[in-house]
């Protein structure tokens, strides 16, 4: 039992009691029931390599990518405003960038509003990262 206020109206809602046994005999009854001779199982996900939708190109990227990802990481905030501001870029720029940094693994997705998160914790990494997608 439960009282639900909403404005100035108190409504009690009550739900069922099953109780022990009564489980216990539904349980029973469907394990009773006539199975398939053999399990169905269902094919494995699989994903993409990469973990994010965007498909880019290395040889594709920014002249200012490498600029813009130190940026990023050293602020640990990920937004289009802060690489115009700190680059001097246009916005269509800074928000294709953004989308290069989401494909490389450095910031996560879009969050409306909020900055994205920064997936690298400092410039050590993020050349790690870097020198292993030349690889």
């Amino acid at each position: 039992d439960m009282l639900f206020t909403q404005g100035n109206d108190i409504t009690r809602l009550q739900c069922a009691f099953v109780d022990t046994p009564e489980v216990a005999k539904i349980t029973e009854f469907i394990g009773s029931q006539r199975a398939y001779p053999e399990a169905h199982l269902l094919p494995e996900y699989v994903g993409d390599d990469s973990g994010t939708g965007i498909d880019y190109d290395i040889a594709d990227r920014d002249a200012m990518f490498r600029e813009a990802a130190e940026v990023i990481v050293n602020a640990q905030q990920g937004s289009a405003s802060l690489i115009q501001r700190k680059l001097k870029l246009g916005y269509n720029r800074a928000g294709r960038i953004i989308d290069q940094l989401e494909a490389a693994g450095i910031v996560g997705p879009f969050e409306g509003s909020k900055a994205r998160q920064v997936l690298v914790s400092d410039i050590y990494a993020l050349d790690q990262l870097l020198s292993n997608e030349i690889k």
